[in-house]
């Protein structure tokens, strides 16, 4: 009897501490998801950011990018960061050029097969002339980072080379570049433990290359940093982009875009603002979140009082089928300036987070 009795209490027992491990493992699933997975479409919150010290960055598509809106609000944006990415209006309008001089020139062909940065910082001087970019002068003090892959065949070498020769041209010294080109990486962004292995051009385009490249762009950017956070305290807010550009998908825009808040910054604390770019075959749609989760960023965020905004774009069939951001003018003439549909939306968002 006395056995029956404790073999069912044994019982009742094992059955109550499943229980009560399940419920605090589903709690701690629960929490950990919430720093991981973003809110369903919340308002894009207005922070405490300065909105004239902003930083961004960007891989492939989305270095061009990243060069676009560094000349284009220059007076707002302060340091840029480069990942296979080439010189402002290296494409000018033309996808074939596009495709072959600004990425995958031919030196063969001489002067005229690679992207030339001193022609262009001519350009981009006419441009802010005429007022369709901030001024040029803005520039001489700002950072920039570049990277290129040994192994890249994507995006040669001496395209970014030629965004080395853009920059020093429009006034900014060797001190204030860094250019990191000895790495055996293929094309993708840069990590120090996570991706496919270094050598690789594969999905999801981040690569596994022991080298914290997110970590080098904003020291670089932004100076001395505190060392990243082991594990993040903040949230990622999804957001609607139709707030900031109508009918999102009709110009290479996703409808939904992220971005990072660590505790302090939502807690209402003195925060910078980063905004970093995917690259092509990169957006949400493409590979989920991936890239705002996986690329660095936010470790060094959350303990350094830095919002990462995460724009995203969108496949479109015909005019942009691998998701790029808009560098050879699929969307309107006026893509690189102040006055272009994915570059004002961007900068509409980042008005939005800094309360301007």
């Amino acid at each position: 009897m006395v056995n029956e009795v404790l073999t069912t209490f044994l019982r009742h027992l094992k059955a109550i501490s499943r229980a009560a491990l399940l419920v605090i493992f589903t709690a701690a699933l629960s929490w950990a998801l919430t720093l991981v997975q973003p809110a369903r479409a919340q308002e894009l919150p207005s922070l405490n950011i300065d909105g004239n010290n902003i930083t961004v960055s960007g891989l492939s598509s989305g270095g061009f990018m990243a060069v676009q809106m560094h000349l284009a609000f220059s007076n707002r944006i302060q340091g840029v960061g480069v990942v296979a990415g080439g010189p402002f209006y290296c494409a000018v309008d033309n996808l074939t050029r596009a495709l072959t001089i600004c990425m995958r020139p031919n030196p063969i062909a001489g002067p005229m097969g690679v992207p030339n940065g001193r022609i262009l910082a001519g350009m981009a001087q006419s441009f802010s002339n005429q007022g369709k970019t901030d001024p040029i002068s803005n520039l001489r003090d700002d950072s920039v980072y570049l990277f290129s892959g040994v192994m890249d065949e994507t995006v040669y070498t001496p395209v970014v080379d030629a965004t080395k020769t853009f920059y020093k041209a429009l006034g900014i010294p060797n001190r204030k570049i860094k250019y990191i080109k000895n790495i055996p990486a293929g094309h993708g962004f840069i990590t120090p433990d996570w991706g496919e292995e270094c050598s690789l051009s594969h999905s999801p385009f981040i690569n596994d290359c022991d080298y914290d490249q997110a970590g080098d762009i904003l020291r670089h950017l932004l100076g001395k940093l505190n060392p990243p956070a082991s594990s993040l305290t903040g949230q990622f807010v999804e957001f609607n982009q139709d707030k900031f550009v109508h009918n999102p998908n009709a110009h290479g825009m996703a409808k939904k875009g992220y971005v990072y808040v660590p505790q302090a910054c939502a807690n209402g604390e003195p925060c910078r603002l980063h905004i970093a770019l995917h690259g092509c075959k990169q957006s949400y749609e493409a590979i989920s979140n991936e890239y705002y989760t996986h690329t660095g960023y936010n470790q060094w965020a959350d303990s350094n009082n830095i919002v990462v905004l995460y724009p995203q774009a969108h496949r479109m069939r015909l005019k942009n089928p691998n998701g790029c951001w808009d560098w050879w003018g699929y969307t309107n003439d006026e893509y690189a300036f102040k006055t272009g549909i994915q570059t004002s939306a961007i900068m509409k968002m980042v008005d939005k987070l800094s309360g301007v």
